[in-house]
């Protein structure tokens, strides 16, 4: 059995939006659980975060890893150039905001554990085209990802695809959008 695992809790009322998140690694004997705002209002065993572009795409790099099919690896990433959710992710990932550390903790060394779980390439677009952001699948596997919406766990694909393009509408329109990575089968003659 996976010691990492985290559900995430949505409130759908026009739009989705992250309300919670709980976050366990019994093999650290860790729980963590986060609310949304400024600052929690349930004392210190609970941290916060807003309901910014970098928690969006957290949000759409889980749920495009539960929608995803692994064989064809379609859907599987988020990817984007400036200005895109999946940047708005890799920056937090570089700059260690305290939600990140609230939400998932820190290594013993004190390396924010969110490292581990997300799989950078690209980072920091050092690199000329999209940052691309998935699940490391070597840490998470897809059953220890729980969508919680309206207090109604959800596994459904359709539905948490209509979550994700919710997610995600906000940032569809622009030059540089997140994007699923779609590979091409090349015949070489």
């Amino acid at each position: 059995m996976n010691p990492i695992s985290i559900m995430l809790y949505f409130a759908e009322d026009s739009r989705p939006e992250l309300i919670r998140t709980e976050f366990r690694d019994s093999s650290r004997q860790l729980t963590r659980v986060c609310v949304r705002g400024k600052s929690s209002d349930q004392g210190e065993q609970f941290g916060s975060f807003q309901w910014t572009s970098a928690v969006r795409a957290m949000c759409a790099v889980f749920l495009r890893f539960l929608i995803s099919d692994r064989e064809e690896l379609h859907g599987y990433c988020l990817q984007g150039g400036r200005g895109s959710l999946a940047s708005s992710l890799d920056y937090a990932l570089s700059k260690n905001p305290t939600w990140l550390l609230e939400m998932f903790g820190a290594e013993a060394q004190g390396a924010p554990y969110a490292r581990r779980l997300f799989r950078l390439s690209n980072p920091n677009r050092k690199r000329p085209g999209p940052v691309i952001i998935s699940v490391n699948n070597q840490i998470l596997e897809d059953n220890c990802v729980g969508i919680v919406v309206d207090d109604i766990l959800v596994s459904d694909r359709q539905h948490l695809r209509r979550l994700l393009d919710s997610i995600e509408t906000a940032e569809r329109g622009r030059p540089e959008s997140s994007t699923p990575i779609e590979l091409v089968r090349v015949t070489l003659q």
